[in-house]
């Protein structure tokens, strides 16, 4: 009978040490394959969102040519602030604003965020920034391959590299909330009898030219801040000699949020070099 109890007891052991070490890294094995598995999806997917948004922007730029008397957009804000009844209207379109014209360098918040660049040249000249584009030839939409780690500059449309037909080689800049401004205010004095739009509301307000201002974008009269930097640029008018002169028409200034700098920072338009702050 003790014999018995002894054999029981014996087979109602629990696991030993060297068992219960073995289940434990069994289970980090399969949580480590997890894991790694998981992220490899994630990657993929985050890589796959922002292709299709490049793609999708691609798509209604193409169409933006082939429907318009203008050629090539220059700024997104001519497919994602048109008419929601026009063919080429992109409403949703994640474009990055944030800086001036500075691409995006390390793995956005979100996945499906892409950048906006002009391709072009000057008149008689290469160009040497966005400002300086006054022949648009193609766009160049980018967006964040996670996979590799780095900005994919492979989705374009029309020209965007080489010599173009001026005999002038072609450069790509991107287009940030301050270059918009000034693509709107270029537009305005093409169509306007070469005269600079005056006031902050006329840049807003317009809508019936070549180039558009991003949808929920402010032109307003104050200093943006980091708060506000993504959506809100200043505007100052050139002046004939002080502040309290109208505007000349001879140009403008853009204040934007730097965000590579923490500050802001200006960009100018046309032939003005005094600026002031009209009313509206």
């Amino acid at each position: 009978m003790v014999l018995k109890n002894i054999k029981a007891k014996q087979g109602s052991r629990g696991f030993t040490i060297v068992e219960l070490l073995v289940v434990i890294v069994v289970i980090g094995i399969l949580a480590a394959i997890t894991i790694v598995s998981y992220t490899g999806i994630t990657t993929k997917a985050n890589t796959a969102a922002g292709q299709s948004e490049a793609n999708a922007a691609a798509a209604k730029i193409n169409i933006y040519s082939v429907d318009t008397a203008y050629g090539m957009p220059t700024t997104y804000g001519s497919i994602n602030n048109s008419s929601s009844n026009t063919s080429y209207y992109a409403a949703g379109i994640n474009f990055t604003t944030a800086s001036n014209n500075v691409a995006m360098s390390t793995k956005p918040a979100q996945p499906d965020a892409i950048d906006f660049s002009l391709c072009g040249t000057a008149s008689a000249a290469a160009a040497t920034s966005y400002a300086t584009i006054t022949v648009p030839t193609g766009v160049k939409i980018a967006y964040w391959d996670q996979g590799l780690g780095s900005l994919n500059t492979n989705t374009s449309i029309g020209i965007t590299s080489g010599t173009y037909t001026n005999g002038y080689n072609i450069t790509c800049y991107k287009v940030g909330l301050a270059e918009a401004t000034i693509a709107v205010a270029r537009a305005m004095y093409n169509e306007n009898s070469s005269t600079w739009p005056a006031t902050a509301a006329s840049i807003q307000a317009n809508t019936a030219s070549s180039a558009k201002l991003a949808a929920g974008m402010t032109v307003g009269l104050v200093n943006p801040t980091s708060g506000n930097g993504t959506t809100t640029v200043k505007f100052e008018c050139g002046s004939a000699v002080a502040a309290t002169s109208p505007c000349n028409n001879t140009g403008g200034r853009i204040t934007f949020w730097d965000y590579g700098a923490g500050a802001v920072a200006t960009v100018t338009y046309g032939s003005a070099t005094n600026f002031w702050t009209p009313a509206s």
